[in-house]
């Protein structure tokens, strides 16, 4: 039977909360056990009451008695349950609902959404039942990615199916935007919380305590799930109430949760009416969207202060889950006064270096100093500072100097200019310098920035700037003083527990190894520095280490595995948008191919190469000039002139991601006649 069905045409109160009223108590238990005998047709006996007819009725046989929806009465059905048990010890009782009873020998057992597979067999079977015809096989993948969206909701995915027995299935699919007027189905029999999606969550809704209401609503202001430290900001958090939603199954623990306690989220369901609600209230919901974006603006400068250091993973994988209320947090604050957008957007500019994201952070900021003209010069100096960081990495190098180069003057016009701020300006333009192989004017910086950083007493700065002059240093071809330096800052970086650090330093060192002819040595630094990046799922890291491998795999004769390297590492490059390396990797990946026996896709990888270093204005670095020069003599001698210059123009017109396509067929690149 269902409790829920049985009082809801009448909406009687079990208990009338009236504070003013005196009202003779009543025994709630007896009223669910006069509605179970109803249900069974049994009548009430004139020498007991109706928990006494029922336990008459069960009889000392073992039962089990059914009570579904009982989340609006759970504590008359906990009481009768009690006294059930209490006296028919062979007496099961299954209680369905959103909230425990909490009763001493209670099992509970939360009962998930359907799969994604019993999920979509619901809404086939519905659609079947509907139009006696079967689902299109066209439409299964349209269908299943409902059901998703859906949380697998049997009522939801029911509704569904009988909404695209009407229209479509691509048409519902686009229409759950809107699915609280899309999932509804007048013909349904049964109550109306059974026939619409929006009135199942109103009946649920309106159970609720009004506090609780109000979290409920609230709690829709995070995307992609929340910790309770998060939630306790919100204007309605109280003691117990997130607790008690939980108990209600609207929200739901998340499992792989960060040190800060147990990750919660709402269904997707849940979450879109709790929104629905929230903009019934527009005060409210600016209240609960500026407290959600104070905390995560306070978290990410948090986590910013602190990434550089022991907590380096714990903090990565914190930012990490929480991408997604960043990014919500960002568009609220943006149509906000003040300038926490662009201190948000200067907090997670390191962060969106280690995801790869530059272009992201790059019109974060780039959009947040449009806007904030007025915002303090220290904040415009560290934002411009962290936009000439994503700059370089996206290898825009004149933006780079430029967004630099301003803060430098913004700085020395404040009339205080900070050491550390100036050392971080330095760095960026001798890395800039070193790209564009100008390696004396690179040092020159760099050298600048380390007497800065030992000024300042800053260390991490310090190993920093010492690891970047190595990385000059190699690339100019000097190895005797790479070595020197990279030594110094491993050790630095080792003392300071910073893992990414350590990781990039040991790359550097794999690369004077292997430029040094030092191949075993190379090799182990490289898969040290390899298996801290995919640790730290760096993909910059990880694309630069295999690149440096393969090329330590061209050195040993490894020239398969090389050409598998070379590749891996060229797709993560793209992705992230580093096309200073991209080129490299293309000028190895040529001597891998041509070794392979294919020398005018060589040749093509070569000119897509120079393509690329002609749009960013950086030629081949010194050290790797020797390779890339012998790759080209090689591939003259083995093709006609003709022949190299018609893979060379195909090269340079064509898309790499093509050209890394025809480096997967067995046969040669076929680019003339054949003899």
């Amino acid at each position: 039977m269902s409790l829920r069905e049985e009082t809801e045409d009448a909406a009687l109160p079990l208990r009338d909360e009236a504070e003013d009223v005196a009202l003779p108590l009543r025994d709630e238990a007896e009223d669910v056990a006069g509605f179970v005998l109803d249900a069974f047709g049994v009548a009430r006996r004139a020498d007991a009451g109706a928990t006494g007819t029922l336990l008459a009725a069960l009889g000392d046989a073992p039962a089990l008695l059914l009570l579904d929806n009982c989340e609006h009465v759970t504590a008359p059905v906990a009481a009768l349950a009690a006294r059930l048990l209490a006296t028919a010890p062979a007496l099961r009782l299954l209680v369905t609902g959103r909230q425990a009873l909490g009763l001493p020998d209670e099992t509970v057992v939360e009962v998930a959404p359907l799969d994604d597979a019993t999920a979509l067999r619901l809404f086939e079977t519905r659609m079947f039942e509907r139009t006696g015809r079967p689902l299109p096989g066209e439409h299964r993948a349209g269908a299943a990615a409902i059901c998703r969206a859906l949380d697998g909701l049997p009522l939801a995915v029911e509704l569904a199916a009988a909404r695209a027995a009407l229209l479509s299935v691509p048409e519902v699919r686009r229409l759950l935007a809107d699915r609280f007027r899309v999932l509804a189905d007048a013909k349904a029999a049964g109550p109306e919380h059974h026939r619409t999606l929006r009135a199942a969550l109103d009946w649920s809704y309106q159970l609720l305590s009004p506090d609780k209401q109000a979290l409920l609503r609230q709690l829709a202001v995070f995307q992609g799930g929340f910790t309770p430290a998060a939630a306790a900001v919100l204007p309605a958090h109280g003691p117990g109430l997130l607790d008690a939603l939980a108990e209600r199954c609207l929200v739901s623990p998340v499992d792989g949760s960060p040190a800060g306690g147990p990750r919660r989220r709402m269904l997707q369901t849940v979450a879109a009416y709790a929104a629905a609600r929230l903009a019934e209230l527009p005060d409210e919901a600016a209240a609960a969207r500026d407290a959600h974006a104070r905390h995560f603006v306070a978290l990410a400068e948090q986590a910013a202060a602190g990434v550089r250091g022991p907590g380096q993973r714990d903090i990565l994988r914190t930012v990490t889950l929480e991408q997604d209320n960043l990014r919500a947090a960002m568009t609220w604050l943006a149509t906000r006064p003040g300038a926490d957008d662009l201190r948000l957007a200067t907090a997670l500019a390191p962060f969106q270096h280690f995801t790869g994201v530059y272009r992201q952070g790059r019109d974060w900021l780039a959009s947040a100093l449009l806007r904030r003209p007025d915002a303090p010069p220290s904040l415009r100096v560290a934002a411009c500072s962290a936009a000439a960081s994503l700059a370089l990495l996206d290898c825009d190098y004149p933006a780079a100097a430029t967004l630099a180069s301003q803060a430098l003057a913004s700085q020395a016009l404040a009339g205080s200019p900070d050491a550390q701020t100036r050392g971080r300006l330095l760095t960026l333009l001798g890395c800039v310098e070193r790209e564009r192989a100008d390696y004396p004017r690179s040092r020159h910086h760099l050298d600048e920035a380390l007497t800065l950083y030992r000024a300042a007493g800053d260390a991490w700065g310090e190993g920093r700037a010492t690891q970047l002059a190595g990385g000059t240093a190699w690339l100019s071809g000097d190895l005797t003083a790479a070595a020197a330096l990279l030594d110094a800052s491993l050790t630095a970086f080792r003392d300071l527990a910073d893992d990414e650090s350590i990781a990039s330093t040991l790359t550097h060192l794999g690369a004077v190894a292997h430029f040094g002819g030092d191949q075993p040595r190379a090799r182990r630094h490289l898969v040290d520095a390899l298996d801290r990046f995919t640790e730290l799922s760096f993909p910059e890291g990880i694309g630069w280490a295999q690149d440096l491998l393969g090329r330590v795999d061209l050195a040993d004769d490894a020239v398969a595995s090389a050409a598998e390297r070379l590749r891996a590492s060229l797709a993560i490059h793209r992705r992230v948008g580093d096309r200073w390396r991209s080129a490299s990797v293309l000028e190895a990946f040529a001597e891998a191919r041509r070794r392979l026996g294919d020398p005018a896709h060589a040749t093509a990888l070569l000119a897509a190469a120079d393509v690329i270093r002609h749009e960013i204005g950086a030629p081949t670095p010194a050290c790797e000039l020797p390779a890339r020069q012998a790759t080209e003599r090689a591939l003259h001698a083995a093709l006609p002139e003709d022949a190299f210059s018609r893979a060379y123009r195909f090269g340079t017109r064509t898309p790499v991601d093509d050209l890394l396509n025809l480096s997967g067929s067995p046969a040669p690149l076929a680019l003339h006649p054949t003899p």
